[in-house]
């Protein structure tokens, strides 16, 4: 397969290469594209995610929004992220 790409990605793919990031073009390609495809699973599983929520909602299955543990949910979810960097 052929692709042709825009003269800034190329300078960047090229940058890639002349650096080391990249041992060629194909390679800078490939992990472009890997990198799209992990973004699109992770889209996928976040619309499936608030399908069921939807779903939820829509067959009457609520319950009241606990704000602190949502909030206690997020800083856990940030802390462990700083801790993995």
């Amino acid at each position: 397969m052929a692709i042709t790409i825009p003269d800034e990605l190329q300078t960047f793919v090229s940058r890639g290469v002349a650096s080391g990031r990249f041992r060629s073009e194909d390679e800078a390609v490939r992990e472009g594209l890997s990198l799209l495809r992990q973004r699109e699973e992770k889209l996928e599983a976040l619309r499936a995610d608030l399908q069921v929520g939807i779903d939820q909602l829509d067959a009457g299955e609520k319950s009241p929004l606990d704000i602190a543990a949502i909030k206690a949910r997020g800083r856990a979810v940030l802390q462990a992220r700083q801790e993995t960097r």
